[in-house]
This record gives C-alpha cells, structure tokens and sequence, in this order.
C-alpha cells in the first residue's frame, strides 16, 4: 500500500538493497509526513522543497515496470503543483513549483463550485505557437504566457475568473493528424491550418462529450528543450534541416538533432534542479468544457480558458476540466523517452469496475440510443479512404453528436492497485477534497534497453526512429481514451517513431512532432524542401 513518509534521502546503499529486497506495498500514512512509498517501495515525493520532486532521471531505483509507474505518478504529483506565484507577472518563475505549498492543500478548492484558482507547473510551460512562429520569427521569451486572442470576450459565467488565474488558450494547437499544415506563415502554407485543429486527434476526427462539447487539446513544452529549440534556431524549418544533417556552417552536430537528455543523476542533488537539467518534457492535455457543470469542479483539474468554435470561429471564456494527460521526458536512463498517461477517473468505465460516479460517464451512456452508428463503440468521425490517388475523407457525424467510448486496453491490476492507494493517500491528507484523488494512471511505455547508436539520434537519422523494444504493464498497448480515442490498438512510439522535421518525411525529429510546426522566412528554400522530400 501507498503511504507517505517525512523522509528524504537514504544513504544510496541502504536505498539499493531495500529496492532488491522488498517488492511489497507499504502500509500506515502519518499525517505529518511530506513523501509518499508506493509499490515496489518506490518514493512518492510531495514535499516541494525536496530534491527528489522533479528530477532529470530515477535516482537509485532499478528500472523496472513497478518503478517506473512510481516515476509516473511522481511527474503527475510535481507537474500538476501550483507554479510559483510569482509568475506570470515575472516570467522566468515559469516551470518553478510554488515550494511554500502544502500537500494537505494540493489542488483543494477555495469554495465550492469554483474553478481551482492555481495555474500548474506544467500550464507554465511554453506552448508551441509562442515557439514556432510564421516566418520562423523569433520565439517568445520563457515563461511569457499566451496573449489572448482577438475577438475573444468574457462569459459572463467566467468573466469574474479571468483576473485569479492565466488562462489557456485553446486553438490551433494539436496533435500531430494527418490534416496539419504545419508550415505557418509561407506561401507554401496549407489550407488546413485553422482552429479546428484544436479538436483534432491523431487520426479519426474530433471527440465529443455526452453534454455534446467538444474536447479541446493542448501541448506543452519544458524549458530544457524549450532552449534547445531556441539556442539551436530549431525554430527555423531551413535550421532544422542543417542540424538533422550536420551542416551547419562553422557549427558541428554529431548528434544531429537530439533532444537534452537532462544531468544524470550518480549522486543526490543537494537541492532541487535547476531546469535546464531536468531534460526534455513535452506534454499534451485533453479538456472537457465545464462551464454549465459547477457541481463537477470539485472532481476536476479545473481552469478557465480562451476557447476557440471550430465551425463558426467565436471565441468566449470557459471553465475547463483536464480528461487526459500525456508526459513524456527523455533522459539518460529512457534516451527514446519514457511514455506516461493519465485519465480523470469518470471518463469510461473499466473492466476492473469503476467507483461510483455520481455524475455518470464523460464519454459514455449505457443507455446510449440513436440511428446508425450512433452508439457503435469508438466510432471515428472522419473516415479517409484513398480514390484516385488522391485522399478523399468523408465527415460520418455532427460534431455535436457524442461519441460512445469505451476502453480497449484494461488498466492492468498493478497499476490499479498503485492508483487505489495514491488516490486513497491523496484523499486522507486533503480530507476528501483534492480534484486529483479522481485520476488514475493508465499505463506507462518505457524501453527495457534502449540501444541508440553511437551518436543518438545522430545526423541524417532516418524515421522511423528506432531503439529498441518497449514495454509497457501487462504488455498492453499505451493509449487514453481522450487523445487516441479511434486508434487504441497502438501505443505512442507505433507513431512518434515517425516524427520528422519540418518539410522532410525521412528525417527524424527525435520522436516529436511539434519540428513539424516550423516554418521559415526563406520561401525558396521551403519550396525546394517539400518538393524535394515529395519525390
């Protein structure tokens, strides 16, 4: 069982025979205490000020897949802490938790039916349209939070929220499908880039709720590959493409584009890390509206968001509830990153059989009638079919028509286990009142024994991007029910393999998709480079 302790660092001896010799849960929860032992004896950390919270890699723990679901739920508890409070108004507290909170008021409510009136660590983090700009302009500063959009107005539902809070913007970023037009701002630009790209998942269309909204992504990016990106003029399609291959005049990259790993960590840190050694986090959010739903807040990761119609292109203040959570971070123990993914526990329900939820399911209705396809499990929105060499995709719903989910992969009874203890710690120490006692880990991707060349990825590496074997709990394929809704049947790297720079297909971008959004002031060279990487 899960519980929290008031301790900090063993002698890493001690640390390494305990791990080899107890494979057991834990019991008892000592109120007072700041750390958390989950299975496997893996330390849960929620004492901000403690060098352990967020790190550039597991310290002293074995890899294997018990430990791995703790670093998991460690990102989750470190990411998800309130920013410190000095930011926005000081941009580079960005990415810094807020070391003055406490774990008994870890996303706690200030009242009931109100929106959390905290930002996260991870919100904090840079959004790819602050990164790659039309005409390869140069990139926000860190920390410098999106601007609000034109046309966009305060409900009067929200308007009251919009001074205690940054908010969200969400339009036009998503998830790399196969209707992007990544290259923004050039003559060369395809008519695809537009808002509706905000509700896009990888493949299959939008997704809609039971209340028949819309689901709404976001991505995010930490600050070592933020500078990486920045330092290297990665934001620059022609850039990309000369590092890829290592010919950038006077410059020399043998690795090629290769994303910081972050420090490794032989001993303890005296202190937390800085950032720029933690290594490269990239991270996407499903959100559900919730702006007519106040008796929900109090079971969500609430926040209040620009929000963006797809269709008619109206933009108004919303309350938002976070669904679904990807992390992935790359560091010296997982170089082809390790793959995490959490879900708000009312999503769908699940084959180990779910709590009680007093508000029914997000995404399903037992009692679900309608003609057609309607009720059909997973149904996708938009089918692509390919006639005449050319691709033709035919939109099979109204985006208000809500889609009947169901989860495909089981959350694997270790991992359920891991999460009915976290959830029940996370519940004793907030008396019941934290939103994330109502999240759970699906599962986690992580390679056993990567086997990078020599220089990984190295120049002119090719996609698909390739280390080694993952694995995952039960060997289940990776995948949440908010983001990979019509594709279940593969886990995260089956696509991120694939991810390439801007303008070339063969060309790895270390298994990111966000290169692809670049774009450049060279319209010439642009040109040549898509027809060139078409032929």
């Amino acid at each position: 069982m899960c519980k929290l302790l008031n301790t900090h660092w063993r002698p890493p001896a001690i640390r390494g025979l305990i791990l080899l010799a107890i494979g057991v849960f834990f019991a008892g929860f000592p109120a007072q205490n700041h750390s958390a032992k989950a299975a496997s004896s893996c330390e849960l950390i929620v004492d901000p000020t403690n060098s352990l919270f967020l790190t550039s890699d597991m310290y002293a723990l074995l890899p294997t897949q018990a430990t791995v679901n703790c670093y998991a739920w460690q990102m989750f508890i470190a990411l998800n802490w309130p920013v410190d409070s000095g930011w926005p108004q000081t941009p580079s507290k960005a990415g810094e938790p807020d070391r003055t909170a406490k774990f008994s008021d870890w996303g706690v409510p200030s009242a009931p039916q109100k929106p959390l009136d905290m930002s996260t660590v991870w919100a904090s983090f840079m959004s790819p349209s602050n990164i790659f700009k039309p005409y390869a302009a140069k990139p926000d500063d860190w920390g410098v939070p999106m601007p609000k959009p034109t046309g966009c107005k305060a409900s009067s539902d929200t308007g009251m929220l919009l001074a205690s809070t940054p908010l969200h913007v969400l339009q036009s970023t998503s998830k790399d499908n196969d209707h992007d037009g990544h290259m923004k701002g050039t003559s060369v630009a395809t008519s695809d880039d537009t808002p509706s790209l905000s509700i896009m998942e990888a493949t299959g269309g939008w997704l809609t709720d039971q209340n028949k909204n819309l689901i709404f992504f976001e991505q995010k990016v930490g600050k070592a590959e933020f500078d990486y990106i920045v330092e290297n003029g990665l934001f620059d399609a022609k850039t990309q493409l000369m590092v890829a291959k290592n010919e950038v005049p006077g410059k020399s990259y043998p690795f090629g584009l290769n994303l910081p790993s972050g420090k490794q960590l032989i001993t303890p840190p005296a202190a937390p890390q800085a950032q720029e050694e933690l290594g490269s986090f990239e991270l996407k959010a499903a959100w559900r509206i919730l702006t007519d739903h106040p008796e929900q807040f109090s079971r969500y990761l609430t926040s209040t968001a620009w929000v963006k119609d797809p269709e008619t292109g109206d933009c108004a203040s919303e309350v938002i509830g976070l669904v679904g959570l990807h992390i992935i971070h790359k560091t010296l123990t997982f170089p082809d990153f390790i793959w995490t993914t959490f879900e708000q526990i009312d999503n769908v329900p699940t084959s180990n059989g779910n709590p009680h939820h007093p508000y029914g399911y997000s995404f399903y209705n037992k009692d679900c009638k309608g003609p057609g396809d309607t009720c059909k499990p997973n149904a996708p929105r938009i089918v692509c079919s390919t006639q005449s060499g050319n691709e033709v995709c035919e939109h099979k719903f109204d985006m208000d028509v809500p889609v009947q989910v169901v989860r495909e992969q089981p959350i694997a009874s270790p991992i359920a286990t891991l999460n009915q203890d976290v959830q029940d710690q996370i519940s004793q120490a907030t008396n019941g009142k934290s939103v994330f006692q109502y999240y759970q880990l699906v599962n986690v991707l992580w390679d056993q024994s990567p086997n990078p060349p020599q220089y990984a990825p190295g120049p002119n590496a090719p996609t698909p991007l390739y280390f080694g074997s993952f694995t995952s709990e039960g060997n289940l394929d990776v995948a949440n029910t908010t983001m990979e809704t019509y594709v279940q049947d593969q886990s995260c790297d089956s696509c991120h393999k694939y991810g390439n720079i801007a303008g070339h297909t063969e060309l790895a971008s270390d298994f990111s998709f966000l290169f692809k959004e670049a774009s450049t002031a060279d319209i010439g060279f642009l040109q040549d480079t898509i027809k060139n990487s078409t032929k």
